[in-house]
């Protein structure tokens, strides 16, 4: 075999070999649906595609927290609805009491009945939502109101990241909601309204009147800041989502395989595969008849 009719046999081996090891890794594309199987087969894409990974694994954190705040200023939420509720129900009772044909006994019994809505506002200043107190600030693993009312918790605001550089506050201040900080102490107020029908004092029970109403601008106030929040949350999650979807479609060009061009160029390949055989057969031949 002379030196030109070797190398053009090594030319068409290497040509065959070249050409089936393309068609193997499409066939592979075509099983499995992925560009490539080995980092090593495509390095760059490969870091990109972790990179891409960890951002993804960030939304889901994003989204866990997003669920969480939502959960708990819900049941915050929930929370001042039971406590407005007994607000207006200890003002009813205020001006029923308020009038002259009460007697002092029928007062005392009423003086009762809000002594029970004290401790019922009391629980639901120490609502608990996600295994943690709500209205307590910093301070979530105790109650942040004593059963006098007293607030033992603190006034901090609790953020979370809902996306990258991006965090928000999704805490209630129990201060601002139930005690003076926000204007009137509700227990202390409810309190005072208590000892006035027990002591059958008529001033005091219509200042509690006036007091009642107090407290359910002040509530009031809080559920706006509630809601306010859990805007703001509804916003980052859309964001979290569109996040998510775009850093999916980028790993998805990455990573999956067009199907419809897996199969033009396997069909493609198959051809050029067919042709380099019969190239090789023939140099392979010739190269023989000639020795």
């Amino acid at each position: 075999m002379r030196v030109t009719d070797k190398v053009v046999y090594r030319q068409s081996i290497y040509d065959v070999t070249k050409i089936r090891t393309e068609l193997f890794k499409l066939q592979r594309q075509g099983a499995t649906g992925k560009q490539f199987h080995a980092i090593e087969e495509d390095p760059t894409s490969a870091e990109r595609i972790r990179m891409l990974q960890e951002a993804k694994q960030a939304t889901f954190h994003y989204a866990d927290n997003i669920t969480r705040s939502r959960t708990q200023l819900s049941a915050a939420d929930s929370a001042l609805d039971e406590a407005t509720n007994i607000i207006i129900r200890a003002k009813e009772l205020a001006i029923a009491a308020a009038t002259e044909t009460v007697s002092a006994e029928q007062r005392t019994i009423i003086s009762q009945e809000v002594d029970s809505l004290h401790e019922s506002m009391v629980t639901a200043a120490n609502t608990r939502a996600a295994g943690e107190y709500i209205f307590g600030g910093f301070l979530t693993d105790q109650q942040p109101f004593l059963a006098d009312g007293t607030f033992i918790g603190n006034n901090g605001s609790k953020e979370v990241d809902v996306g990258p550089n991006s965090r928000i506050e999704v805490n209630i201040s129990g201060a601002d909601a139930f005690t003076a900080a926000g204007g009137l102490d509700l227990f202390v107020e409810l309190q005072n309204l208590r000892d006035a029908l027990a002591t059958n004092n008529l001033a005091g029970i219509r200042t509690g009147i006036d007091n009642m109403e107090q407290s359910l601008t002040q509530i009031s106030s809080a559920r706006t800041d509630v809601g306010l929040k859990l805007n703001r949350l509804d916003v980052a999650s859309a964001v979290r989502d569109r996040l998510e979807d775009s850093i999916s479609y980028e790993e998805s060009q990455y990573i999956d395989a067009d199907s419809v061009e897996v199969f033009t160029q396997l069909n493609a390949t198959t051809s050029a595969l067919q042709s380099a055989i019969q190239v090789s057969q023939k140099v392979s031949n010739t190269s023989i008849l000639s020795m």
